[in-house]
């Protein structure tokens, strides 16, 4: 039986273009920081997802541009999730392939739903049907089932697009939860909110980052949303995180917002823990943030677990074991749009060159599917400014700078950080920069060619040109205030200051449900999709940021304070802020005001 390897790798220059056609996923090295740790006991059970290969790649993104290009005839027109499937569904030629090939090697235990197909067997016949060794590798008391490279046969090659989870070390992270911004830095600074009735100054209100300083800084004012509009918001929790009723309560009862709940959906075996502990941080810091800036409108949390989907009775024993990206857009794509927010925000990530290409291509197409749908979808950058490891990890250590994913991202509209009020300034931990992956969308073109050739010197650029993707996709397309003012919110029923892009993605994700309010009780389109306009016309309503810089590639994670073990070194590493879009702060920060005017006329 011929194979064909999905595999990634680094191949000799003699190879045919035909034979790199075929190349899609192997690992030569493992990813910094794990080990391999045991092999599994053949009899061990595990489940894994084929990704079967979608259709109208290419109409599907022209689509997407036209209902989210003002002026276009189609502009507002969005789908539903029974017309994008119908566009993208695989051939039954594909999933009839794929489930033959299962059954003929003695798997019994599969389900399809036309757009993956679910199996689960033992260890042993996954060895020998993928061609493969899986074996549990370990990160810092993490252990996953993994290989590091898998094939399938000729004949189902071409109806693949990838199988996961195989070879996805990634250890995703929360943007936010700043070190050193905990309970007892800085409480005497929140002022008194008798205190913010009068004419205080932006200076004063913005001490800390509270709903009334956030409404001040991006010029909300008194605009009060309708509950009752349509307009709605969620936000993704992962890592076992849930946000917390009573901790909601607490920050409404301090900032007299009238009392609001929100609702939840469980993913993958996802558990809504209301127990106080320690996975309420990021998850409260997004729904109370949310909840300061967009109040009323409704939030809904998705709580996204770590066991593969379909199957509820798994043997695979890890917590988390698996990545959440996948399962929390498979949940979202089988709603129809009346039952999913207008608004989604993610303060999650990982470093972009751990997650297999196939793997992130295939999360971000998802990503264009609700885009398509008229479904705002917004991602913090990350915190490590313009780069933490900042080396290949593909054994060469080849220096680089880090960006992140799914920021990266071309059909997401990635939220980047700044500091201080009067004005406001780059954050140096604010991640931006230059996907390996995703080319430049047409969008970014003059933008981005305008801050590469005016705004980074030749003698800079020359000195960077190997550390970087000049022609990749661009990061971040816009910022919100990240830390000083640092953002309070209550916590296992204390206060606590803390921050980051896990703060300003929901800061942005509020103010775009706001303007969604107004666009649905006028009877217009939610604003869906949002980069091509933002590029268009939308950066003239914002506010520009041009002075600070993000720093990195230093040694120094710029999440938590702590030096690497062992990463690359590049001396001088930044990108500055600057007149225009830039990679540090997109194209600046939101003023609502201007926003809702712009918003308002367009069709």
């Amino acid at each position: 039986m011929v194979r064909k390897s999905l595999v990634f790798a680094a191949v000799a220059a003699w190879q045919s273009q035909t034979a790199l056609a075929g190349v899609l996923d192997l690992i030569s090295n493992l990813p910094t920081g794990w080990l391999e740790a045991s092999l599994p006991e053949v009899t061990h059970r595990m489940t894994l997802q084929i990704g079967l290969k979608q259709q109208n790649q290419d109409k599907l993104i022209s689509r997407l541009y036209e209902v989210s290009t003002p002026g276009h005839p189609n502009y507002g027109k969005h789908l539903d999730r029974d017309e994008v499937n119908t566009m993208v569904q695989p051939t039954e030629e594909s999933d009839k392939a794929v489930r033959d090939w299962l059954e003929s090697e003695g798997v019994t235990d599969i389900h399809s739903d036309g757009h993956w197909v679910t199996f689960s067997t033992h260890v042993g016949v996954m060895n020998k049907l993928l061609d493969t060794t899986f074996k549990f590798y370990d990160f810092g008391g993490t252990r996953k089932l993994r290989t590091t490279k898998y094939s399938v046969p000729d004949e189902v090659h071409d109806h693949i697009d990838l199988i996961w989870p195989t070879t996805f070390f990634g250890q995703t992270r929360g943007h936010g939860s700043i070190n050193g911004h905990g309970t007892a830095k800085g409480l005497d600074k929140i002022p008194n909110l008798e205190q913010m009735a009068g004419n205080a100054t932006l200076d004063v209100v913005c001490a800390t980052a509270t709903p009334e300083c956030l409404k001040m800084l991006y010029n909300i004012g008194n605009y009060t949303a309708d509950a009752s509009s349509g307009s709605r918001i969620g936000f993704g929790n992962f890592l076992n995180e849930s946000a917390s009723y009573r901790d909601l309560e607490l920050f409404q009862d301090a900032f007299k917002i009238p009392g609001q709940n929100f609702s939840v959906e469980l993913i993958n075996g996802g558990v809504n823990d209301q127990e106080p502990g320690e996975n309420h941080g990021e998850a409260n810091m997004d729904v109370q943030t949310i909840n300061g800036v967009s109040h009323p409108l409704p939030i809904t949390a998705y709580i996204t677990g770590g066991n593969p989907p379909f199957i509820p009775n798994l043997d695979e024993p890890e917590d988390n074991g698996n990545e959440p990206y996948m399962p929390f857009y498979q949940h979202l794509l089988n709603k129809t749009n009346a039952e999913l927010p207008q608004v989604i925000t993610n303060s999650y990530g990982d470093d972009e060159q751990t997650v297999p290409a196939p793997y992130a291509r295939r999360v971000c197409n998802m990503i264009a599917q609700l885009g398509l749908r008229g479904i705002t979808v917004l991602e913090s950058s990350g915190d490590t400014g313009i780069g933490g490891p900042c080396q290949s990890n593909d054994g060469k250590k080849t220096l680089e700078f880090t960006p992140t994913f799914p920021g990266t991202c071309p059909y997401i509209t990635a939220v980047g950080g700044t500091t201080g009020v009067s004005p406001e300034k780059a954050w140096s931990g604010s991640t931006g920069g230059f996907s390996a992956y995703f080319p430049r969308p047409a969008y970014q073109d003059e933008a981005v060619t305008t801050y590469l050739d005016k705004h980074v010197s030749a003698e800079t650029r020359a000195y960077y040109k190997p550390y970087f993707n000049a022609s990749g996709r661009a990061f971040p397309d816009v910022a919100a205030t990240s830390l000083t003012p640092d953002y309070v919110i209550v916590n296992n029923e204390k206060i606590e200051l803390t921050g980051g892009t896990s703060a300003a993605a929901p800061v942005f994700a509020g103010i775009v449900a706001l303007l969604n309010d107004a666009r649905l009780r006028a009877n217009k389109a939610p604003l869906g999709f949002l980069n091509p306009w933002l590029y268009a016309e939308g950066y003239k309503f914002m506010t520009d940021v041009t002075a600070g810089a993000s720093e990195g590639c230093n040694g120094v994670n710029g999440q938590t304070g702590e030096e690497y073990e062992d990463s690359g070194i590049i001396p001088g590493a930044a990108w500055n802020a600057t007149e225009g879009w830039d990679p540090v702060t997109g194209f600046g920060t939101p003023d609502f005001a201007k926003l809702l005017e712009a918003v308002g006329g367009l069709s």
